[in-house]
């Protein structure tokens, strides 16, 4: 059995189809059992296949809900495990309560670990960025004052040199914070990247598998 497009028709109307989820010859396939399977190995909700409903209306293509779930039941097997979880976790994905309960407590277990791993991940990002922020600052502040002294030097007037001396303090002013401010992001890039180092020491023998 496979559903009509009069039904994608309402879903459009609430707003429900969101992106495309496929392309034409993905639906044009019509490999329901393998997209089933794919959404399921990645933690997709049920209301998944509604989004490919309204992708492949699109081109003409209705879907076969019996093999989509058939496939997704199998993907899920795959995604429901303490790897499933932490590779979940890791890559900041979003659980969507899709895990029977047999299932669901390895899964989580893993998940949180992942997302120990994730936060470690992202905190470090953000120090890794706000040195090299900060860096850049610097330089521009540092091509900047040389360019002023150089104006000051070729200034024709004394109100002309006053000025431009005044800007040169409010940027040397800027460069000082700026040197004082990289000082501290170096610091908290050595404590994000301490913390990282722990949570993958701790958990590297728990996953394997070359994360």
């Amino acid at each position: 059995m496979r559903w009509s497009a009069f039904p994608v028709l309402i879903l459009l109307a609430l707003g429900f189809s969101g992106c495309a989820t496929m392309t034409q010859g993905e639906c044009l396939s019509g490999n329901w059992l393998r997209v089933g399977y794919q959404d399921g190995a990645a933690g997709h909700p049920p209301s998944r296949l509604g989004n490919h409903e309204a992708a492949c209306a699109a081109h003409g293509v209705g879907v076969d809900p019996q093999a989509y779930f058939d496939g997704r039941e199998r993907g899920l097997v795959e995604y429901c495990t303490p790897w499933g979880g932490f590779n979940a976790g890791r890559n900041g994905r979003t659980y969507h309560g899709v895990c029977a309960y047999e299932s669901e407590g390895a899964f989580l277990t893993g998940y949180t670990d992942g997302r120990h791993v994730h936060e470690a991940d992202q905190y470090a990002s953000r120090a890794r960025s706000d040195v090299s922020s900060l860096e850049s600052r610097i330089r521009r502040l540092q091509r900047d004052i040389d360019r002023l002294r150089g104006r000051m030097e070729s200034a024709e007037s004394s109100d002309d040199r006053k000025a431009l001396a005044a800007e040169l303090q409010a940027l040397r002013g800027e460069l000082r914070q700026a040197e004082r401010s990289l000082v501290q992001a170096r610091r908290e890039h050595d404590l994000a990247e301490r913390e990282l180092q722990r949570v993958r020491y701790l958990l590297e023998p728990r996953y394997h598998g070359g994360w």
